[in-house]
């Protein structure tokens, strides 16, 4: 039931917060209790259509992204948003980033026209900045581990998680966009392989794995044709899959025969591919993500990257809520720079280091 709030005369209007921090309105009108889920959930969000008054004037337009200023412009004329009415920006970014990557890969799979380095960081750049300074970690990573169009969006989440990476490591504005590029080219050549492997739902015999390990090489030699690219930037499409203990493919070099840039995109490449959705697999819960990717920082990964990368994540997860072994719900208070994934947490007003607790974390709520 919808109720016009600037009808109601004198009301009594309690706030009540509720799980995920969802504010509830209830009102008192003609003797009678009715509860109104409150705009302000949808603050920083677009609008997917024209609003009116009830008087047919245009109050907000179309892909408008809604604040407080637009809020108080509906409360005033009584009106309510859907969850249907708006999207994510990070949604929107997503859908316009993902429709330009796959026009770049057409373009040099099928060479027509001839790209530069310049002209894809013109395009591409500001929508990689645009989710990397979203303060919402959870729907940064919602957005990017959807299983629809895997590919283009593989593509554009590893060039995130390099981008802030990179950043991470203070490299310089100029590094940062060679890196991004990298990353989002890094499966280049994978337009050269079959679908029929690229899409199989079972495990890959001996001879598709070895034909699918080629995509390492084309996409080297299909990015070193690309005007302005570094070397650097194509070795990443050959080293990516490259190991620090030289367990990796196509050369099983290791160490310093690994690029900077090669090692971390390797590291954004698996972390991107754990935690998404596909046809044949489900995501692999967050947490148990950075615990694989934090113990293989002796071995497979460069340690330096595994550790920044880990801290600054689980850092702006600091505040969420988990769910412990015994099917608690906790909220991370702190990190402890020597055990990064086993933070101390606080449930029900009582503390627990992980370091030395039975209780351990299975997932963040918000995976649930």
């Amino acid at each position: 039931m919808k109720v016009e709030l600037s009808l109601i005369g004198k009301a009594w209007i309690y706030l009540n917060r509720l799980k995920k921090r969802r504010l509830i309105i209830t009102v008192l009108t003609n003797f009678k209790w009715v509860t109104l889920i409150d705009n302000t959930r949808f603050i920083g969000r677009r609008l997917n259509n024209n609003v009116y008054s009830r008087q047919g004037s245009l109050l907000l337009p179309q892909n408008s992204i809604l604040d407080n200023h637009h809020l108080d412009l509906l409360h005033q004329h009584g009106i309510e948003i859907w969850r249907e009415d708006i999207q994510l920006v990070t949604e929107v970014i997503m859908e316009e980033a993902i429709s330009e990557v796959q026009a770049i890969y057409e373009k040099i799979h099928h060479q027509t026209e001839q790209l530069s380095n310049q002209g894809i960081q013109d395009e591409l750049m500001p929508k990689i900045q645009e989710l990397c300074i979203n303060n919402n970690l959870s729907n940064v990573i919602l957005e990017l581990s959807k299983k629809d169009n895997y590919t283009y969006r593989h593509c554009i989440g590893v060039a995130v998680i390099s981008f802030l990476i990179g950043k991470w490591l203070r490299m310089k504005d100029e590094e940062l966009s060679e890196l991004a590029i990298a990353g989002l080219l890094h499966d280049l050549g994978k337009v050269k392989i079959p679908d029929l492997i690229l899409n199989k739902a079972s495990r890959l015999n001996a001879d598709e794995y070895a034909e699918m390990k080629l995509h390492t090489l084309l996409g080297y030699e299909m990015i070193r044709n690309i005007s302005e690219m570094t070397e650097q930037q194509a070795l990443v499409a050959l080293q990516h899959h490259e190991r620090e203990d030289g367990s990796g493919y196509p050369f099983g070099v290791s160490g310093e025969k690994i690029t900077p840039f090669s090692k971390i995109v390797s590291v954004a490449d698996v972390f991107h591919t754990m935690i998404s959705e596909r046809v044949y697999k489900k995501p692999v819960p967050l947490y148990q993500v950075f615990q694989e990717i934090y113990k293989s920082s002796y071995g497979l990964f460069d340690p330096k990257i595994v550790h920044s990368f880990i801290m600054n994540m689980m850092n702006r997860l600091v505040g969420d809520h988990v769910i412990l072994t015994d099917g608690q719900v906790a909220r991370i208070v702190m990190l402890h720079p020597d055990d990064l994934i086993n933070p101390l947490v606080e449930a029900k007003g009582q503390f627990y280091d992980l370091r030395h607790s039975e209780h351990k974390i299975l997932d963040f709520a918000s995976n649930q």
